[in-house]
């Protein structure tokens, strides 16, 4: 990792900025990466050298992720997207470019939603506005193991970050499709063709985004930048060139 110009205000290729964890790698114009549920920034790893070519990459661990700490206050994707924009308003970043996965793709549409100015062009992979997003027996797993895990860390305490994390997929995030219809940003929604969204859902988000395009990665699954990291990257690449500069 090397700090660059392009991101001026970062004193170290990775250390604290504001409240999270922010790590940098390459030269050119930012693009912001955004993990999902349990994950930090390394979820996007097998991506950095396919996306790195011309691009300071901006990997962001969310609050309670990584080397990230909790912060004060609920955790809620919400307020994982505000923390997000501090970071971007401390490194100067402004329009800039986001990717976001799975939580982190509720975060970035959190983020164009609350910061609009913060976001220029947007890639949401595997997002959802609401858990009912979610396929029905996705949900039903996700909400029994918040139910076990919150039995459990009433007995055992360490657990509770755990069950605050699984909350943010059983009960967050709390968004509708109309609060989509102000966002700015030049969108591009990806999922797999066996996500665990539900194909409507991914409909509704993108024909609530204005000019939002769609792109479904045939026969694959949830997890695009770990399993289909070149697929993805290109869809990527290929949107963010087409869209041009904001």
């Amino acid at each position: 990792m090397s700090p660059d110009a392009a991101v001026p205000r970062l004193p170290a290729p990775c250390g604290r900025v504001g409240p999270l964890w922010v790590v940098t790698r390459g030269s050119g114009r930012p693009l912001v990466l955004l993990h999902g549920n349990g994950e930090d920034h390394h979820v996007f790893d097998r991506m950095v050298p396919l996306l790195n070519p011309g691009r300071t990459l901006v990997g962001v661990d969310s609050r309670g992720h990584g080397r990230s700490a909790r912060g004060d206050g609920p955790l809620r994707i919400a307020t994982m997207a505000d923390a997000v924009a501090r970071v971007l308003d401390l490194l100067g970043l402004a329009g800039v470019d986001v990717l976001g996965f799975s939580d982190g793709g509720n975060v970035a549409l959190e983020l164009a939603v609350r910061h609009p100015g913060a976001v220029g062009r947007l890639v949401v992979v595997g997002a959802n506005l609401h858990p009912a997003g979610l396929t029905a027996r996705t949900l039903a797993e996700v909400r029994l193991r918040h139910a076990v895990r919150s039995a459990a860390a009433r007995v055992v305490p360490a657990l509770a970050a755990g069950v605050e994390r699984l909350a943010l997929m059983a009960h967050d995030p709390c968004l509708e499709a109309t609060d989509l219809l102000g966002v700015r940003a030049r969108t591009l929604v990806v999922v797999g063709e066996r996500d665990v969204v539900r194909p409507a859902h991914t409909r509704l988000i993108v024909d609530a985004i204005p000019d939002a395009r769609l792109a479904v990665v045939p026969g694959a699954g949830h997890m695009l930048p770990v399993r289909e990291p070149r697929r993805l990257s290109a869809l990527v690449t290929d949107f963010l060139a087409a869209a041009g500069g904001r």
